[in-house]
């Protein structure tokens, strides 16, 4: 312990400080570095796997395509195509329940949503049949949560054949952290009676 303590006496108020940049030098090498690593190579190969998934899913899609045209299905004809869309959107009695589902499954993962925006406007097709237009309610809004939520939450919006995802931003104030601030903005779509807001 004498030892220990004229090494130190020796080293003086310089000497320590070196002693201690030495361990934190040795701490970011062989401790923290190696677990950013580790985090990078696993974001690295998330990203890989959903690359694969959509490439997958596409090559899923398009396969369906060519069949539907073979067939003479639906995927063979534009119109027909949209025909079966139209009649899978919701009316409007459903908008409400819409916009509750998606804010009601942001809170079931978590997340924190604040200061909804929403804008709506009657697109340009009508349904000559029904007198039926087609309303799109876009909501904008900022999110807050885990990435793991946020992507689960998205991937249940994205089941709704009545939502579009528009726009996605994601941003990580450290990269130790899995806390993400994301702004998201997707489309809620139904058909609307002639004449009505």
């Amino acid at each position: 312990m004498n030892d220990i303590m004229s090494v130190l006496k020796r080293l003086g108020w310089p000497g320590l400080i070196g002693l201690m940049l030495l361990g934190f030098g040795l701490w970011v090498e062989y401790g923290w570095t190696p677990a950013q690593q580790a985090k990078t190579a696993q974001l690295e190969a998330d990203a890989r796997r959903l690359r694969h998934e959509l490439l997958a899913d596409a090559a899923r899609l398009d396969a369906s395509r060519k069949e539907g045209r073979e067939q003479g299905g639906v995927a063979g004809s534009p119109q027909a195509a949209w025909q079966a869309l139209w009649r899978g959107l919701p009316d409007d009695a459903q908008r409400v329940a819409l916009q509750k589902h998606v804010l009601l499954t942001a809170q079931e993962r978590g997340l924190v949503l604040n200061n909804v925006q929403y804008s709506g406007q009657m697109e340009p097709w009508l349904d000559k049949q029904s007198k039926q237009g087609l309303w799109r309610l876009r909501m904008s809004m900022p999110v807050e949560g885990s990435y793991p939520a946020v992507r689960a939450w998205l991937d249940r919006l994205l089941q709704q054949p009545a939502l579009s995802l528009d726009a996605l931003e994601l941003q990580r104030s450290s990269a130790m952290s899995d806390q993400i601030k994301a702004q998201v903005s997707v489309s809620l779509w139904w058909r609307q009676g002639g004449g009505q807001r």
